[in-house]
């Protein structure tokens, strides 16, 4: 009989112990090593850990309830159990509340998620199961090329009669950019954006320390590559890619977001590597460790890049690790992301993402969505739980704000829009000057507007609306513009009030963020109009 009391004390000592560091984990010290993998079980699986403590609890009491001191060890170590998880049960269970306060009150385009009623592949008995393995209705096909190392592969999962034009999501995968595999990470959102008609390309990339920096970057701009020239053979719409990622996915995902144009990424010159927007979970988004934004965990961060990953240390290399950093690669023409994070992750400091998103808000026009998740930690969405299915439905409704069918700019409205027909103005002193008249005083400059949405007829009050967001959105960048005029050439539309600003990417970032056809090029000579999504001159 003692020895078996011994045993469930010690077992419940264990369970105590995990679920206390899932709550409370430690970012210092001999427990420091076991707050990630020890932290990350207890929080995932809280559930289970009560149901442990009871069958101890029963295989005691059958055995013989001890009547000694050891009964007050036994009944102490259980409640601390069943409170501790219970804890990790509420905040997974009011996650869903959680996430839909801090998107409906987001401070630039405020968000509806939906309900768990409104789950296409994520049920109930998903999140009972934990385990997110594939639904039987998706299609995959796996192992495409995309380069000649046998990690440049990648896999495409759809759901069957997919029609043509569908949005399209890139899911890097993370590891630490030293492990990990394409059909490991992010299920639970990758099946509910392919249930709803969303292609999902999985990328591998080569992985270091065989292969270093910046090899995992050029290859996730290489698969890009690949989508958006193959990927309307599976039904995709290579105009409406998203991409993402988690961990290091997430770094990788943001970079390619950033600045999948850099040479040293070697994207191919001219290609068109626009993406829509990036959901960014738990991802690396400062590179060089700065201990101002990390709070302690730096260290561990640059020992991992500079002796696994890059093979140089940061004071010798910075510019290598800030160019790695969407943190220091921001600018106007970002465009909108969703940043997920826990609050207890003690791989990823918190700081580094509230930082990213308050620079990025105060950089780009574009929406910049925060979900900020207490009592979790690292690679949380890696079990299909009811606080993963809240992100999953956070993520769904960022992406599809990112991404929505947009008509092209055809040929009938390109004529519309060209001057002449078309006319343009900007207001000097109360007057309408030409605006080719102004570029040759002032420079060249952006025109665009935010009326009348795609070229659809809004009202007045609609319009007026749209020009107090637009306003409110350059003085929160300490952007001052021109004010602008413009009449259709086709007559069919009231004059449109707009802007002009002389940086090309933020006007663009604008352009899109206000639903834009197109937007203009002045100069003095000429008026060119350039195609809002495409950034190229029609």
């Amino acid at each position: 009989m003692g020895a078996v009391v011994w045993i469930v004390i010690a077992v419940s000592a264990w369970l105590a112990l995990v679920a206390l560091t899932a709550l409370w984990p430690r970012r210092s010290g001999v427990l420091a090593a076991l707050a990630y993998p020890v932290g990350w079980v207890a929080g995932e699986l809280p559930v289970q850990a009560i149901l442990t403590e009871g069958v101890l609890l029963g295989l005691l009491a059958w055995w013989g309830w001890p009547d000694d001191a050891l009964s007050g060890v036994v009944l102490t170590l259980a409640t601390a159990i069943g409170g501790a998880n219970l804890a990790l049960l509420g905040v997974s269970l009011g996650a869903h509340r959680l996430v839909r306060r801090q998107l409906a009150s987001a401070p630039d385009r405020p968000l509806r998620i939906g309900s768990p009623r409104e789950d296409q592949a994520g049920r109930w008995w998903r999140t009972v199961v934990k385990v997110p393995w594939h639904p039987r209705w998706l299609e995959v096909r796996t192992d495409l090329p995309y380069g000649d190392d046998p990690r440049q592969v990648l896999d495409v999962w759809r759901r069957r009669g997919v029609p043509a034009g569908a949005p399209v999501v890139v899911y890097y995968h993370g590891g630490a950019w030293t492990f990990g595999h394409k059909a490991q990470q992010g299920r639970p959102l990758l099946h509910e954006l392919a249930a709803r008609g969303w292609v999902v390309v999985t990328p591998n990339y080569r992985l270091a320390p065989r292969h270093p920096w910046p090899t995992q970057a050029r290859d996730a701009v290489a698969a890009l590559v690949w989508v958006k020239s193959h990927v309307t053979e599976f039904g995709g719409d290579p105009g409406r890619v998203v991409v993402a990622g988690g961990s290091a996915g997430g770094q990788l995902a943001a970079l390619v977001a950033l600045a999948a144009d850099d040479p040293a990424w070697g994207a191919p010159p001219g290609a068109d590597l626009s993406v829509r927007g990036c959901l960014s979970f738990y991802g690396v988004l400062e590179m060089t460790g700065d201990e101002e934004l990390w709070r302690g965990l730096g260290h561990g961060l640059r020992q991992l890049l500079e002796h696994r990953v890059f093979g140089e240390s940061v004071a010798a290399a910075r510019e290598r690790f800030e160019a790695a950093s969407p943190l220091h690669r921001l600018h106007p023409g970002a465009p909108p992301f969703l940043v997920v994070q826990g609050r207890t992750d003690t791989l990823v400091e918190v700081n580094v993402a509230r930082t990213f998103v308050a620079r990025l808000r105060a950089t780009s026009p574009s929406p910049a969505w925060y979900v900020e998740l207490p009592g979790t930690q690292h690679a949380f969405d890696l079990t299909a739980s009811p606080r993963t299915s809240a992100v999953v439905r956070a993520a769904v409704a960022a992406a599809s704000a990112m991404a929505p069918a947009r008509p092209p700019l055809n040929e009938p409205l390109l004529a519309r829009y060209r001057v002449p027909p078309a006319e343009l103005w900007v207001q000097v002193d109360g007057h309408l000057v030409d605006a080719r008249a102004y570029a040759r005083g002032a420079g060249d400059f952006y025109a665009l507007t935010s009326d009348n949405p795609r070229s659809q007829p809004a009202s007045d009050a609609e319009n007026v609306a749209r020009r107090v967001d637009l306003a409110a959105t350059l003085a929160r960048l300490g952007v001052a513009p021109v004010a602008t005029r413009s009449r259709d050439g086709a007559a069919t539309l009231p004059d449109e009030v707009g802007v002009g600003v002389a940086s090309r990417p933020l006007a663009l970032a604008l352009a899109r963020r206000y639903d834009q056809h197109a937007l203009y090029a002045v100069h003095a000579a000429a008026i060119e109009v350039v195609d809002a999504d495409r950034g190229v001159v029609r």
